[in-house]
């Protein structure tokens, strides 16, 4: 070969060489990380246009120059790292921190050595990403977790207060109520008629008024337990459930005249006695409110949504305004008061604690043709209709 192909050759050599350096300092400038190398003593040797954006230094003014003099890193693991790298380590990815002007940001960066072809270290580079949002975003992410920890603690704390409250109102202040019913029933006995009718009147209502008492106290022990049955949670056959309900509702089916109707009903999991409290207080109170012009018929039903069964109990009973659709879930609350009943208006609250408690909801709409549809979701745990 002569002289000169020799010469074309090592010429063509070179510039591919050139060509590469050009297309990795593209690729390099093109990405949005910043990426840095400095020499053994800490000068900058490569500045790239992500570190420009980063930093605040443009490439002319960095390259040169100390990269402790552009970089005022405030903790001194920063520094180690960098140390560490030039020392022969590649330092894995981590958060660090940094100041410029004053702001403080946060840094994904990873440090690793330059060598050369024999294996000398000549340097360290750095590839460093702009997590401060992210951090900001996952800082403020855990602050909610723990408010929202702090509120479910409190949360508990008032939910355990209530139970406590219902079971001393249950026991300790039902005591003194047995008492007084006792003695008003006491008078009821000996003194019917041997008084005039108004005092006849007054002793009445102070029994009723005693049972009525007593009954609302034991719902509210009911109301405080409900919801609590997770740890004795069960794979229930819902339609055998609510085919109990029904028969321990037959006296009030018979007075009604009514008709009860269990359609296919999917396998749940849950306490058993919270289905049973659930379907009792939305059968019982479509059986209670009926239409004066036509026999109570009650179905209840179950259909898949998404990740939950949706179950339904439907009659055709008087309905209920749209505008009380929220209100009728709250405790002691009465829609209907013309309806004469025995009931204290804390079935539904009841009902809605079960299910909230399940981690479902419950809502009532109007049936068409009149009456309504009592609906309620149990997540799905795999059974099949």
């Amino acid at each position: 070969m002569s002289p000169s192909e020799e010469a074309g050759r090592a010429s063509r050599g070179s510039d591919g060489i050139e060509h590469e350096r050009a297309l990795l300092a593209a690729i390099i400038d093109s990405t949005g990380d910043a990426v840095v190398s400095v020499d053994p003593v800490g000068v900058v040797t490569s500045w790239n246009v992500g570190a420009e954006r980063l930093y605040g230094h443009a490439a002319e003014e960095a390259i040169g120059s100390s990269l402790a003099s552009l970089v005022s890193f405030h903790d001194e693991r920063s520094h180690e790292r960098w140390r560490r790298a030039l020392a022969g380590e590649t330092v894995p990815s981590e958060e660090v921190r940094w100041r410029r002007g004053g702001i403080e940001l946060v840094l994904e960066e990873s440090l690793s050595p330059v060598r050369t072809d024999d294996g000398v270290v000549v340097g360290a580079a750095s590839i460093a990403r702009d997590v401060t949002d992210r951090r900001r975003v996952t800082d403020e992410l855990a602050q909610v977790r723990r408010d929202l920890e702090r509120k479910n603690a409190r949360l508990e704390r008032s939910n355990a207060d209530l139970e406590q409250f219902a079971y001393v109102a249950s026991h300790d202040l039902s005591e003194p109520l047995r008492a007084i019913a006792g003695m008003v029933s006491l008078l009821q006995r000996r003194y019917r008629g041997r008084l005039d009718a108004d005092a006849d009147e007054y002793i009445d209502f102070a029994v009723d008024g005693c049972n009525r008492m007593r009954r609302m106290i034991d719902d509210v022990l009911v109301y405080a337990r409900a919801g609590h049955g997770a740890e004795d949670a069960e794979d229930v056959e819902a339609a055998e459930v609510a085919r109990e309900v029904a028969s321990a509702l037959q006296a009030s089916v018979e007075a009604a005249g009514a008709e009860v109707v269990v359609g296919p009903l999917p396998l749940v999991r849950m306490a058993r006695n919270d289905l049973f409290l659930l379907l009792q207080n939305l059968v019982s109170n479509a059986i209670k409110f009926r239409h004066p012009d036509r026999p109570p018929r009650v179905a209840v039903t179950a259909e898949r949504e998404d990740d939950a069964w949706a179950f339904c109990v439907e009659d055709n009973g008087l309905g209920v305004d749209p505008q009380f659709s929220t209100r009728i879930f709250r405790m002691f609350q009465r829609l209907h008061p013309e309806v004469v009943s025995d009931g204290t208006g804390i079935g539904l609250a009841i009902a809605e604690r079960v299910v909230t408690g399940l981690g479902g909801r419950i809502w009532v709409e109007p049936r068409a043709g009149g009456g309504s549809r009592f609906c309620f979701t149990v997540p799905d745990r795999g059974g099949q209709i």
